[in-house]
């Protein structure tokens, strides 16, 4: 890939990255919910998905991921179980307001990070959006076969930055917002709120 097809990718994942929808949606109301770390968490899950996408398109997957296509349900499933669960948890602490308190058992938090990662990891590898991007839209406008390991070393790095900044600015901003709804004491209606987002982006994923 020449450099011109380099910065058309970084455009593209620009668009892809920023643009509004479920997954955004998703981490600022976890990171509301359950505090900044579960917010890059939520990222990293989706940034990792992405990732297995691309390694599909440029390894010559392509064909193979849509053999599995039918086995995709599984990955739904999961996905919609976690973000239900956390809907539940938020409503929970909705309508059922406690002071914020620290996790006292490392293997409670533990296992919050994994589900919140999982939920991460499950959006985009069911995503409509993000399956056509990477197995139809890349194809289609860049000759993925003469990628080479360093150039895809480049893309994934590409990636990751984009990512990562896109990540920044949603966390910083919903964390903000969360410090201001805890400092007035209307956090409650908050999670109320974001249980209300997290159930909405299950069913969308449910039937997208």
């Amino acid at each position: 890939m020449t450099l011109a097809s380099l910065a058309a990718f970084g455009g593209a994942l620009f668009i892809l990255f920023f643009t509004p929808g479920p997954g955004n949606a998703a981490m600022v109301a976890r990171t509301i919910d359950a505090g900044p770390v579960h917010g890059w968490l939520y990222g990293t899950g989706i940034i990792t998905g992405d990732i297995i996408w691309l390694t599909v398109a440029v390894t010559g997957l392509a064909a193979l991921a849509e053999a599995a296509g039918p086995y995709v349900w599984i990955g739904k499933i999961i996905g919609v179980a976690i973000l239900l669960w956390m809907a539940w948890s938020a409503l929970q602490s909705g309508l059922n307001p406690k002071p914020p308190a620290p996790v006292t058992s490392g293997l409670k938090r533990t296992a919050g990070y994994g589900a919140t990662y999982l939920a991460g990891i499950a959006m985009p590898l069911t995503n409509p959006k993000a399956i056509l991007f990477y197995l139809a839209f890349l194809p289609a406008f860049f000759d993925l076969t003469t990628v080479t390991p360093l150039t895809y070393a480049v893309m994934v790095a590409m990636m990751l930055a984009l990512y990562a900044l896109t990540t920044a600015i949603h966390v910083t901003l919903a964390e903000r917002a969360r410090t201001w709804l805890l400092e007035k004491g209307v956090k409650s209606r908050a999670d109320l709120v974001t249980a209300f987002i997290m159930a909405s982006v299950a069913v969308w994923l449910a039937i997208s």
